[in-house]
């Protein structure tokens, strides 16, 4: 598979380029700093994908994108500033996927792969969340919290809104044990202000308005199509959106 890598920060196209020589089923077939050159780069070397932040210097990622073929080239996006509306602007402009900086490289292998496959078996131009280990339920809290930290990614979910940390730790504390959903108001709830020092009613309205504003992004299609509801599903409530994101996580 060729990887066009194109990202301002020339230490960041050094690393990623030595770790993807590690791996055989990739290539990196060129690297860019700036946004004329990529574009150059990869008119010329036809990459597979392209891995590309969206801060560049001379055209920005979004004028990068503009002027290339999404559906000759795959496109994934890597940024620090992330929003709903960046992350809704690139996918309507065929991004695959849009993955927050910092991230794990082995986990942008994954999403890589992801993007493939299911363009293979479904042609979806999305990259959907990544089949996570039966093991799961087995792992440590921290590498818990990277799956889920994934899926709700994946979701629309993003972590500059509030939600997004009451929601990682709702569904932590639902995988270690599946009764307490049973006690969100009495339980969640409360554990989720004590460790972040706010109180159960905020705690309630942030994970309320995180899963309004990704189901209102797509009018519920990601949040549907991951969970696989009918599409005549209504927006999940709280308890029932941690309790999917759980029982999901362990499949």
């Amino acid at each position: 598979m060729k990887i066009f890598i194109l990202d301002s920060n020339r230490k960041t196209l050094t690393n990623l380029k030595g770790f993807f020589a590690e791996k055989e089923e990739f290539e990196v077939v060129g690297t860019a700093d700036n946004g004329l050159d990529g574009l150059n780069g990869i008119r010329e070397l036809e990459p597979d994908i392209i891995v590309m932040d969206l801060i560049l210097g001379g055209i920005d990622g979004f004028g990068v994108i503009g002027q290339l073929d999404t559906n000759k080239v795959k496109i994934l996006v890597t940024t620090a500033m992330c929003s709903d509306e960046i992350v809704f602007r690139a996918f309507s402009m065929g991004v695959k996927y849009v993955m927050i900086k910092p991230y794990d490289p082995e986990i942008l292998v994954r999403r890589i792969s992801d993007i493939f496959a299911i363009s293979e078996n479904s042609g979806v131009g999305y990259a959907g969340v990544s089949n996570v280990s039966n093991d799961l339920i087995h792992v440590n809290t921290t590498d818990k919290k990277k799956y889920i930290t994934n899926l709700l990614h994946d979701i629309g979910i993003t972590p500059n809104l509030k939600g997004f940390r009451y929601l990682r730790s709702a569904v932590t504390m639902v995988m270690e044990d599946e009764a307490i959903i049973e006690a969100v108001t009495k339980v969640i709830y409360p554990e989720i202000a004590k460790e972040y020092k706010t109180t159960p009613v905020r705690a309630e309205r942030a994970i309320r308005h995180a899963i309004e504003t990704s189901w209102e992004r797509d009018n519920g299609e990601t949040i549907t199509r991951v969970f696989n509801l009918s599409k005549s599903s209504k927006r999940p409530t709280n308890s029932e959106f941690i309790g999917l994101a759980a029982e999901y996580l362990k499949k």
